[in-house]
This record gives structure tokens, sequence and C-alpha cells, in this order.
């Protein structure tokens, strides 16, 4: 009994070392796991946002989270993200770098030319449509809210949709802003419209910024050219 029960404590030793040693392991990983994300965010590495607004859809969902890093480059046609201080408010803005020094940027009847090549194609954007009332119906079925739709006239409603949200089902078609913009014209001191803006060649250190959501965005077609050094970081999720 005496030699079986020596056995026992050695295999219940045994046995406590073998977790003590998984347990230690485990709390380093988690340690250094924890010090590497603080240093990553305090360094601007990886972070994080909240968007509140929906000026990136579709790519980057009203109410969501991005992932951001400041090691990447800042690559044209990238959502990145920059810091703002101006009349329309100050803090950060995500949005997609468009135009960089030497580029002539232009969109006309809603579609952005640079360097008078069409550039959209492979995006997808949000534009304002002309809808009907049948086409309201079908959107507030599928998770729209009524504040989504602004009355045109009596059966129709202008709203902002994706390619992936048309449905040939229904009546739609582009809605182009043709009114002169107070606020362009404040940026720029020209009678451009956001469907029909510029051209402009960006200068040197400067560069220019468009919502996803072209309709409802407040990017530098209101806010003017943004300054290089006030670009922060690259959105590295959702994937762009």
């Amino acid at each position: 009994m005496g030699v079986f029960h020596e056995i026992v404590q050695k295999e219940k030793y045994r046995r406590i070392v073998f977790k003590n040693k998984i347990f230690n392991t485990i709390l380093l990983t988690g340690s250094v796991i924890v010090t590497l994300f603080i240093i990553a965010k305090l360094t601007g590495v990886l972070q994080y946002a909240f968007v509140p607004e929906a000026g990136s859809e579709s790519t980057v969902k009203k109410r969501s989270f991005v992932v951001i890093t400041n090691i990447l480059p800042y690559d044209k046609n990238k959502l990145l993200i920059y810091y703002q201080d101006n009349i329309h408010g100050k803090g950060m803005y995500i949005q997609r770098l468009v135009g960089v020094y030497k580029d002539k940027v232009q969109i006309k009847n809603g579609e952005l030319y640079v360097n008078d090549i069409a550039v959209d194609a492979h995006l997808n954007l949000k534009h304002s449509y002309k809808i009907d009332r049948a086409f309201v119906n079908e959107l507030m079925m599928k998770g729209f809210s009524e504040n989504d739709f602004f009355p045109f006239d009596q059966n129709h409603f202008v709203t902002n949709l994706s390619k992936n949200e048309l449905d040939n089902n229904f009546f739609h078609e582009r809605f182009i802003n043709t009114g002169p913009d107070h606020d362009i014209f404040k940026a720029y001191g020209k009678d451009w419209t956001a469907d029909n803006f510029g051209p402009i060649i960006i200068p040197k250190g400067k560069v220019f910024f468009l919502g996803d959501n072209r309709n409802a965005s407040l990017d530098s077609r209101y806010t003017g050219l943004i300054n290089e050094e006030e670009i922060k970081g690259r959105v590295i999720y959702p994937k762009n």
C-alpha cells in the first residue's frame, strides 16, 4: 500500500505541475498579447473607430467599427482617416483618397474622373436615385427607415442607393443635383454641385477626399482641400 500510495501522490503532483505550466503559459501569452495591443494602439499601429454617419456607405456601414493602421502607405483610392477642424466641426473623417498632387479631379453627372479617366466602376458607391412609392415600400421591408426617403413629388421620393440595392422590378433613375451649392461656392468660389464639380488641379501639399456615399458625405467638395499632414491612418477593416 505504501508503494502504491507513493505512486498516486507522484502522479497527482505531476498533474498539478503540468496544469500550472499550462496556466502560466496561457497567462504569459495573454499578457504579451495585451501588452502588444496597448503598444500598437498608443503608437497608432492598430486603432479602431466608431463611425456614426453614413458618408462612407456602402463600404463602411453607419454605426459600425473600423480598424485602422498608420504603418501601411496612404495609397490613392483607399479609405483613409484624417483630421479636420473647420466651420463644419472638428474631428476624424473616414473617406476615400481620390486626388493627390497634380491630379485633375472632376465630377460629371455624378461620375468621378481623375486625370480624365472614369475611376468609379470598381467601387460599390451610393448615389441619389428617384424612386416610386412601390420601391419605397420594398426597401422599408428590407430594413430601410422612413427617414431615408425624401419626397420629390406626390408619387416619387429621393434616396441614396448602391448598385447592389437597385431592383429592376421597380422604377428608379439617377437623381442629379443641378442647383448651385452654397457650401461648395464658399469653399471654391464656383457654382459647382456635388454631381457636377470641377475640374480642379490638386496643388502640392494638398489632397482631395470623397465619401463613398456620394450624395451624403461631408468631404472635400464642401470642406475644401485637405493638408497631407492631416492624414492619420488607413482603414484595413473592412477591406477596401
